[in-house]
């Protein structure tokens, strides 16, 4: 095919035929504005942060601190399924290495039905929770090294309050959380 094209006049506007060859150079040369037409990706409701002492004494207890941050604009109920609000280890929702190698899970792991209406954290708009619980309650943490926690947790509901709670399993929607990660270093007592 020939990639000429040519122009003719009707009334005031100008006609231009083009073969296919020039459609697909004029393709090429046109700018696209990739995903103009997409929404943005909306910024997280819900933001999660966690944090464990940067340096620990064999023995002693490593603490895990998680933050929820509500930064909708209506209250949030969340259930505290698999997450420390429940204020104890009922799955493992972090993992753990000592020096790049896992460190087994040792707590409890239970199977639910449908939730309670107590089992769901209120968060107001832009209110911020937090809640611990001792990683060494779970995880071995008795070898002095470099650990890693990496948080594995998920909110299995979310509620935009006013709602009526709870929800059966059946409507709720999972949101993972991106916590990031921390790193704790467990040294040997100097003797004295």
């Amino acid at each position: 095919m020939s990639t000429s094209r040519r122009t003719r006049r009707s009334g005031s506007s100008v006609v231009l035929r083009l073969t296919r060859n020039s459609l697909v150079a004029l393709a090429i040369a046109m700018p696209v504005n990739v995903g103009a037409a997409e929404p943005s990706a909306a910024p997280p409701v819900i933001v999660c942060t966690v944090s464990v002492p940067s340096l620990v004494e064999r023995g002693q207890p490593v603490l895990f601190a998680v933050t929820l941050h509500n930064r909708s604009r209506t209250a949030r109920a969340l259930l505290n399924w698999g997450t420390p609000f429940e204020e104890a280890w009922l799955q493992p929702f972090v993992e753990v290495e000592r020096d790049g190698r896992p460190v087994p899970y040792g707590g409890a792991s239970v199977k639910r039905g449908d939730p309670d209406g107590d089992e769901y954290v209120r968060l107001g708009s832009g209110q911020r929770r937090t809640a611990n619980l001792e990683l060494s309650d779970v995880f071995d943490f008795s070898v002095p090294g470099r650990y890693t926690v990496t948080p594995r947790l998920v909110l299995h509901d979310v509620v935009a309050l006013p709602a009526a709670l709870p929800r059966p399993r059946a409507q709720h929607i999972a949101h993972p959380l991106a916590c990031g990660g921390a790193q704790v270093i467990v040294v040997r007592l100097a003797p004295k």
